[in-house]
């Protein structure tokens, strides 16, 4: 990560503040106190929490190695999407998403 994180952070919209190094909610409110004292009315609010459960593996897998290209890295990679999960104590294949968050993750 601590290598990876530089290289794929150019590639984030700067609309995004979620989980980015050097970024935190309070920059997100000032960010949008900006946008309302320039008469935007709208604003959208969008929680993504399931999202992570339906990338679709092999068009991620294209993105890394646009950004990678690293045969050994992008197989590292490859080989944590695959590794599967445990649910309610048994192995399940993960063959849609991308695992995140700690080891204590709850279904």
């Amino acid at each position: 990560m601590q290598i990876l994180s530089p290289i794929c952070e150019e590639h984030f919209s700067e609309s995004s503040y979620g989980f980015r190094p050097k970024r935190s909610c309070e920059m997100a409110i000032i960010k949008l106190s900006e946008y309302i004292n320039d008469g935007y009315i709208w604003i959208v609010d969008i929680d993504l929490e399931k999202i992570f459960d339906n990338v679709p593996q092999d068009k991620l897998m294209s993105y890394v190695h646009v950004i990678i290209n690293d045969g050994d890295t992008e197989s590292l990679i490859r080989k944590y999407l695959k590794a599967g999960i445990m649910e309610n104590g048994k192995y399940a294949k993960s063959e849609k998403g991308t695992p995140q968050g700690g080891n204590n993750h709850h279904y």
